[in-house]
């Protein structure tokens, strides 16, 4: 590889620069012009070639001193490095882009939902009465299962308590079953995250005080079905992430969690988890509502425990996920590891080295 330095100082110089100014301008685009020339070359072949080229022109001006040096690596480092950099600024603005088009997108699925069950909806209207339960049944099982994907778990909670309370004989095991239903599904929509789980809770939890608030007479039944029938969705949900890790195909185990570590400990600690919330909900309350709540949250007992030990037996299958995925990661990793060990040592010595360079020439001065 030519570098042609010679001939851009020659050009510089006739430009009417001086002399160091001039050899700076004539490194800089003659590095310039090769990394483009050369712009599908690795890093590595490419610097060890200008390098080459660097020493053979600079030693021929009589130029290889160490601060040109110095320079003609920061001009190769930074020519090359500078596509990339543009690179991630293009997509820091991206992500705000993104950011904003996944809020519109969000708003555009869940408008798209409602039209798409509307449209089965009348479709069904149009059947026979017998088909058109079947339908009719099939169509609301499916719209649970996208309750939180819909933008709608508030709504849907209260609509379900407002039915319960009109049509029940007993209040509480309607309450219970339906809070069931209803927080396995909306839980079973994402990937499970405190952050997550803490949200539809406390939503669906927010809901049912609110409710127990205005109807003073039902209170009790209200709360206590809401958050006995929250804790069996809770338990089913931890069976169901349990028995999905043990026997779903390795792609989708993976599926389920983004946060193996997050889960683990998420899973330690589901029952506590679930009282903070309960309490957190309870102070944002009324002291009528927040004593029902309280009293409801210390009747659990056994139901507690049981949360526990399911999530116990989930976070040793969690682990044993964990600890083979750290395994494959380690054995990735060793080699890259090795590689940086032995590039830090490098730098080191070297950094030392300079120290006492450094020192030697601050000595000969003194």
């Amino acid at each position: 590889m030519e570098l042609d330095i010679k001939a851009y100082v020659d050009k510089e110089t006739a430009a009417g620069k001086n002399e160091e100014e001039a050899l700076k301008s004539a490194i800089e685009k003659a590095i310039e012009a090769a990394v483009h020339l050369h712009r599908g070359m690795s890093p590595q072949p490419l610097a060890e070639t200008i390098a080459a080229a660097l020493h053979k022109e600079l030693a021929a001006l009589g130029k290889e001193d160490e601060a040109t040096l110095a320079f003609a690596f920061d001009t190769l480092v930074a020519t090359v490095q500078r596509p990339k950099e543009k690179e991630i600024e293009r997509l820091v603005v991206e992500i705000d882009r993104l950011q904003r088009h996944l809020s519109t997108e969000e708003e555009e699925l869940q408008r798209s939902l409602r039209e798409l069950f509307a449209g089965i909806e009348h479709a069904a209207a149009k059947l026979a009465p017998a088909e058109q339960t079947k339908w009719m049944e099939a169509l609301e099982n499916t719209e649970l299962e996208h309750v939180e994907g819909l933008g709608i778990l508030n709504e849907t909670v209260e609509a379900a308590l407002v039915a319960a309370l009109e049509e029940a004989e007993e209040i509480e095991p309607a309450v219970r079953d339906v809070m069931r239903q209803i927080t396995h599904k909306a839980l079973g929509e994402g990937l499970l995250s405190a952050a997550r789980i803490r949200a539809i809770l406390t939503t669906i939890l927010m809901k049912a005080s609110e409710l127990a608030e205005a109807t003073p007479t039902k209170a009790k039944a209200i709360i206590h079905g809401t958050v006995y029938g929250v804790n069996d969705a809770l338990i089913a949900t931890v069976k169901q992430l349990k028995e999905q890790l043990q026997f779903a195909p390795e792609e989708i185990k993976s599926g389920h969690v983004a946060n193996w570590e997050e889960l683990v400990r998420m899973l330690s600690r589901s029952d506590e988890l679930y009282k903070e919330i309960i309490d957190d909900v309870a102070s944002k309350n009324s002291p009528f509502v927040r004593e029902i709540l309280e009293e409801a949250a210390a009747i659990l007992g056994d139901q507690f425990a049981e949360l526990k030990r399911i999530s116990q037996e989930t976070v040793a299958v969690a682990k044993e996920k964990l600890a083979s995925l750290a395994k494959e990661a380690a054995q990735r990793g060793a080699e890259l590891k090795e590689q940086l060990t032995a590039e830090a040592k490098k730098l080191g010595t070297k950094a030392w080295k300079k120290a006492l360079e450094v020192a030697e020439a601050y000595k000969s001065r003194k």
